[in-house]
């Protein structure tokens, strides 16, 4: 049922975002993908960032050994802020961040399967941070032409 209402909006979101004109379009949602992209997200991320992408608490204080908590995917983190590109740069060879705990999955996921957690971790936000965030992502795609 909650799949169903995630389905719902992103159909509703793709609906205003197109009758609003402008050049950003919707990626469009596969229910595979995003079946697929949860079994992976509940193997290799949930134990940090959550089975709903809550993340971990206080995420923006490091521990006593200086390592920052996993943040949060859903809409109180900061994940929907980023283009896709370096979203799926940040699963492939880490975060980059000094003193972060993010793994290196470029050489445990394929390409595909990292897209396909990227389009589940998706269904955590809401209308208004999923189409920031494909905004985000169309803007890239025209600096990086």
């Amino acid at each position: 049922m909650t799949y169903s209402i995630v389905w719902t909006c992103c159909g509703l979101l793709a609906l205003v975002l197109s009758a609003c004109g402008g050049n950003a379009a919707v990626t469009p949602v596969d229910p595979q993908q995003i079946e697929t992209g949860k079994a992976i997200y509940a193997a290799n991320c949930a134990a940090c960032h959550g089975a709903k992408g809550e993340g971990e608490p206080n995420w923006k204080v490091p521990d006593a050994n200086g390592v920052y908590p996993a943040p949060p995917h859903d809409r109180s983190g900061h994940t929907w802020h980023h283009a896709d590109a370096l979203l799926l740069q940040v699963m492939r060879e880490g975060s980059g961040m000094p003193n972060s705990k993010m793994p290196v999955y470029g050489e445990i996921l394929s390409q595909a399967e990292m897209e396909a957690v990227l389009a589940y971790i998706k269904t955590f936000w809401g209308p208004e941070e999923a189409a920031f965030q494909q905004q985000m992502t169309e803007q890239w795609k025209e600096q990086n032409r």
